[in-house]
């Protein structure tokens, strides 16, 4: 709270920034109210909106849908003279994990009826933003997924590795953090003990590592670790017998085929082969 004094009466003025917060607060709800019952009226991407209304030294209120859509609308240019200061700005809310081209924002008169306003900002502005929101949601659901699966892959590791640990990110990223690191060797963690130390960056689904660093590894671990990863190495198992289909029976020989004054036999003759004798000779059997 901030205390003025003028110079024609001496007295203190009392100004208080958070009475002037809570009156825009008062407006903008009114005002999201009622911009939200206009888009529920006119079936907007079939209705459902709500709307919150902010805290700040300037009136912003914004409208949700269930879909996950958002419209921000924010008094900014007050310091401006005749109807440029009074007018607002329109701006879509899109995902954290969406990398789209945002659509331009528009303004909006705050003189006008909500109905109005509304209808404008469906015609003017809200093309656009669909074009552009639908691949930004799909761009969000997939980064999730893949958190999702950092994290799984994340616990698989510490199971078999107790001193994976990354201090370089927040309690909210650790969990489905890329990469991990573990000391080993002669600075080993005493209740995390490992034979090396190293590093594992995930891709970003954890489907595989996009690289994994060791350091001071023992000679016989390195061979372990390339006999792992020898591709040539036979596959072990064993032989499991299947059930195979039964031998069909032979089929009969087809009969002679006659042709009046001679007989055909169905297999062709054999070729009589040139045999060699003492002498040198050639004889035809």
């Amino acid at each position: 709270m901030e205390t003025v004094t003028t110079r024609s009466t001496a007295k203190p003025i009392i100004y208080d920034p958070y009475a002037r917060e809570d009156e825009l607060h008062r407006q903008f709800d009114a005002l999201g109210s009622a911009l939200a019952a206009a888009f529920n009226a006119d079936a907007v991407e079939g209705g459902g909106w709500t709307h919150e209304a902010g805290h700040a030294s300037y009136g912003t209120v914004e409208l949700r849908h269930p879909r996950g859509l958002g419209i921000t609308l924010a008094h900014v240019g007050g310091y401006r003279k005749g109807a440029a200061g009074r007018r607002l700005s329109v701006r879509g809310i899109y995902p954290r994990d969406s990398s789209v081209r945002s659509a331009e924002p528009i303004t909006v008169s705050m003189d006008r009826a909500p109905t109005a306003m509304a209808r404008d900002i469906v015609r003017r502005w809200m093309p656009a933003y669909l074009a552009t929101i639908d691949k930004a949601l799909e761009m969000a659901r997939q980064a999730e997924r893949d958190r999702a699966a950092r994290r799984a892959m994340n616990r698989r590791m510490e199971q078999i590795l107790p001193g994976l640990r990354n201090h370089h990110v927040s309690a909210y990223e650790a969990p489905h953090r890329h990469d991990s690191w573990w000391s080993g060797g002669e600075y080993s963690r005493k209740e995390a003990p490992a034979r090396a130390s190293g590093k594992v960056t995930l891709s970003e689904d954890g489907s595989k590592a996009r690289r994994i660093e060791l350091t001071d590894v023992p000679a016989d671990l390195v061979l372990d670790i390339l006999a792992l990863i020898d591709a040539r190495q036979p596959l072990e198992g064993t032989v499991s017998p299947r059930e195979v289909a039964p031998a069909r029976e032979e089929l009969p020989a087809p009969p002679p085929l006659t042709i009046p004054g001679q007989v055909l036999p169905t297999q062709p003759a054999a070729v009589a082969e040139p045999v060699t004798v003492d002498d040198g000779s050639h004889v035809l059997f």
